[in-house]
């Protein structure tokens, strides 16, 4: 009795112990997961918002004087959420809410791969709760899971050219929240030289926009799924009337910027939130300008950047196989294929093509015939959208990449279609092929997804989470032959592309889209001289 005894107390203090961190900013406490075995510290906070100029860049957090009670995940930056559940009012959010959430495997090992993962949303919305990132799928592969909120909207993407607001804030907080997580993640078993950051969509963008700052890099690999710093519109010019714009709209009538910013500082978030919505404003990281005394995050178009911080990198990335087919459900982007210019308008996020008709009318007889009308060719315009916005600009970056010493670049194609594709599930989309988002139900739990998978889609959560995982741990997705993975996955070289097609089956082809890909370089290599933004 008495030997029990002591083993269940001994039992009770080993799980205590992984339920209590110490690390370099205090005592941190997490909670057991409901759903496995793995121990959550939830709404950790890495930084904070200048209440001063919540525009502008955060500040430290201060270290804790007693033991954070890390339960509690709720707090978003504010935004109008695009997918949430219940309905209501879709704004939700405070300032004070740069929190990271940490995952951790109830596993033995002290130096655990480490997934820092960066959720998109168009830089306006999004969320790294786990009702939308479960990590259940990840931590029991014994890697560790971070998630974490960075500022949206104006708060985090205002560009003023002002040296109090240069822009990109909403990257600054990404690159604290990594920084934390190298600092602190050894206290919680994890290995602070083996971090792979990655993100999807606007998470992927910025995600690679990490790789191309000349900022020391905090990581060892990366994982890009949709996105990159050179897809049309993630690089836009600044805005330099937009404080006093927006202050005039909720009712402050001013030609001072800083006066603007004074009142805008002190306005309740929801406003400004709902104001800029109503109206339509969009957000996006931008060029800096240069200002004494600030450190800019990007200082040139990522279409020129060198990438000095590349080489030594392993990168595992791709994208779907009609990324846009979405376009056709959701209600923000019924304008695009109601316009007969709807290549013109798209084209002009990343190229001046005001007095070329001409190349215009090429791309328009290449994708949709002698038919101007999207709503005719829509589908047509559905491919003109994922090859331009998706697919060749995140091929084109890769292809630069496994140029660079010593960078690994796999890249994959996912076209499986079950009950767990994020994005077709959302919008009950009933077109063939996959589009934006439909891997992440394979790789997070997510609340409006099935609970309990049928077999097929078991299998392949089974076999995309290993794949990635296999790449966080070892820098190789496939690094031996397996039942679950049969394949041999090699990395782009300087003169092949392969692709692994993700679909009931994996396959490894060569050059995906490869007629529409060599338009597109052809197009690049005449008219890169136009870009937008220089």
């Amino acid at each position: 009795m008495f030997t029990c005894a002591v083993i269940l107390l001994l039992v009770i203090s080993h799980v205590e112990l992984r339920l209590l961190v110490h690390t370099e900013v205090g005592s941190i406490q997490g909670v057991p997961a409901d759903d496995g075995d793995y121990v959550m510290f939830l709404g950790i906070p890495y930084a904070r918002v200048n209440a001063s100029n919540p525009f502008g860049a955060s500040i430290p957090h201060e270290k804790f004087d007693k033991v954070f009670e890390a339960f509690n995940d709720s707090v978003m930056c504010p935004q109008i959420r695009e997918i949430y559940l219940g309905g209501g009012d879709p704004y939700k959010g405070a300032l004070d809410c740069l929190h990271l959430n940490v995952y951790v495997p109830n596993t033995e090992t002290t130096d655990k791969a480490v997934y820092v993962y960066i959720f998109g949303g168009k830089h306006d919305h999004g969320r790294s709760q786990r009702d939308l990132y479960g990590p259940k799928y990840l931590v029991r592969h014994d890697v560790i899971v971070v998630t974490f909120n960075y500022r949206l909207g104006p708060y985090g993407f205002m560009c003023m050219d002002i040296p109090e607001i240069p822009g990109n804030q909403g990257l600054w907080d990404q690159y604290k929240a990594i920084k934390w997580v190298r600092d602190n993640i050894q206290a919680f078993g994890g290995n602070p030289q083996r971090i792979t950051i990655g993100g999807h969509s606007s998470g992927a963008m910025t995600a690679d926009m990490h790789l191309l700052t000349k900022q020391p890099r905090l990581f060892q690999q990366a994982i890009l799924q949709s996105g990159s710093a050179t897809i049309p519109g993630f690089v836009r010019p600044s805005d330099k009337t937009a404080l006093i714009d927006i202050a005039e709209k909720i009712g402050f009538k001013t030609n001072d910027t800083y006066a603007a910013l004074s009142f805008l500082a002190k306005a309740d978030p929801e406003t400004v939130i709902k104001t800029t919505a109503k109206y339509e404003y969009e957000w996006a990281s931008c060029v800096e300008k240069e200002f004494d005394g600030v450190v800019p995050y990007i200082d040139e178009n990522p279409e020129l950047s060198e990438g000095i911080n590349i080489d030594g990198l392993n990168i595992l990335s791709g994208f779907t196989e009609r990324e846009c087919i979405y376009t056709l459900y959701s209600p923000s982007y019924a304008f695009l294929l109601k316009s007969e210019d709807i290549l013109r308008s798209d084209l002009g996020f990343k190229f001046n093509l005001q007095n070329h008709s001409n190349v215009l009318d090429i791309i328009k007889h290449f994708y949709l015939g002698d038919h101007a009308n999207g709503e005719i060719n829509k589908y047509e315009v559905v491919d003109f959208l994922t090859d331009f916005d998706f697919v060749y600009p995140l091929q084109r970056q890769l292809i630069k990449y496994a140029k660079h010493k010593d960078t690994n670049v796999y890249q994959y194609l996912f076209s499986y279609e079950g009950h767990l594709n994020r994005m077709k599930r959302y919008y009950n989309i009933t077109e063939p092929g996959t589009t934006h988002s439909d891997e992440l139900g394979y790789i997070f739990t997510i609340d409006f997804l099935p609970d309990v998978p049928n077999t097929d889609d078991q299998h392949k959560i089974d076999q995309i989470t290993t794949l990635w995982t296999n790449f966080m741990k070892y820098g190789n997705p496939t690094p031996v032959r397996t039942d679950l993975l049969p394949v041999s996955w090699p990395p782009l070289t300087a003169d092949t592309v392969p692709c692994l097609q993700i679909d009931s089956n994996l396959t490894v082809i060569s050059r995906p889209f490869h007629r529409n890909m060599a338009f597109w370089d052809l197009f690049y290599a005449a008219h890169l001289d136009k870009l937008s933004i220089i």
